[in-house]
């Protein structure tokens, strides 16, 4: 990692590298937040550098312009035919929606290629999706945004989602979204040019909490949630809250203030589970944090998360993730 100091202006002095060539795939009807929060820390930490540390340019499967999903279209610099480029970070930059239609085996070739070479292979959003299907997120931590966690999970089964706002694992970077993109650059700039000049980008968005893969979506759920319904925001808030020392359906309709008919009814209209259902897999998710962010044992993890029985526990891991914990851990160790 490239030791950061000072100049006599106040800017982050680092030692002349090698410029790093980044490439932005823009899917159609790609989300502009998770874009642009991926692409300004960017410059900004060129301008605080003062030279050019990092090089980007905006691609798409043909070279046409692409439409953002808040209808700004965005001219690119070339094609992915186009062999222009040696790329040392390519990222998918997806919508919420449908970036399983953009897998043409051109596409899917071509980051297979880069893949080969060694280059890094990142995504935001859906573009998580592009990356499974191509088979590049096998036994890999990764994320994706949580509206598409389920369907991710019933595709990709042996990817390893953790639920995280983002994940870097070995030569592989996701993140869910939206500002998470700003997370997940400023850690991968701490990576590859240092923590002091990723510090420095973050001052100057005014972000003074870099958050990290284990932060989950879910506090974003409960805001999504109250949206719709207060009661159901309550409920998932007072899950979270109890993990380990899990609570009874009829106590968490007690403590919403509803009867539990009416509790389970908002949780089929808000998010399609049992009351239940969703309480497991919340625990579950946790649990899977765990055992990849923690070196705590699988028993401590089973406690952990409200399990009194660790054959139950590995039970129903393996029912929600189609692997074993033990499976996990090893791979998480890798």
């Amino acid at each position: 990692m490239t030791g950061i100091e000072m100049n006599a202006t106040g800017k982050p002095s680092i030692s002349a590298k090698p410029t790093l060539e980044v490439g932005f795939l823009l899917i159609p009807e790609f989300a502009m937040m998770g874009f642009s929060a991926a692409v300004e820390p960017l410059r900004s930490a060129n301008r605080l550098a003062d030279r050019k540390i990092f090089n980007w340019h905006l691609l798409s499967e043909n070279g046409n312009p692409v439409f953002a999903s808040n209808g700004i279209e965005i001219s690119t610099h070339f094609s992915i035919q186009q062999k222009l480029v040696k790329f040392d970070l390519v990222i998918i930059c997806a919508g919420f929606f449908d970036a399983e239609q953009s897998n043409s085996k051109l596409l899917l070739d071509w980051l297979r290629k880069l893949a080969r070479g060694g280059c890094t292979l990142g995504a935001i959003s859906t573009g998580s999706e592009i990356l499974a299907n191509a088979g590049l997120l096998d036994g890999t931590r990764c994320t994706i945004h949580w509206e598409n966690d389920e369907s991710f999970r019933e595709n990709h089964p042996k990817a390893l989602l953790t639920g995280g706002i983002y994940e870097i694992d070995r030569n592989r970077i996701t993140a869910a979204g939206g500002i998470a993109s700003l997370d997940l650059m400023l850690n991968w700039i701490s990576r590859t040019e240092g923590e002091g000049l990723a510090a420095a980008v973050a001052e100057q968005f005014v972000y003074d909490h870099l958050r990290t893969p284990g932060d989950f979506q879910r506090n974003v759920e409960i805001t999504q949630a109250r949206r719709r319904s207060a009661k159901l925001a309550s409920a998932i808030e007072f899950m979270m809250m109890h993990i380990e020392d899990t609570k009874t359906s009829p106590e968490i309709a007690n403590h919403v203030g509803i009867s539990l008919r009416q509790l389970e009814r908002l949780f089929q209209k808000h998010r399609q589970k049992t009351l239940h259902r969703y309480y497991l897999n919340l625990r579950l998710e946790r649990a899977r944090h765990l055992i990849f962010h923690s070196g705590i044992s699988l028993l401590e993890v089973a406690v952990a998360t409200g399990f009194s029985s660790q054959s139950y526990f590995s039970r129903c891991y393996k029912e929600r993730f189609n692997s074993p914990p033990s499976n996990d851990r090893n791979l998480g160790e890798i």
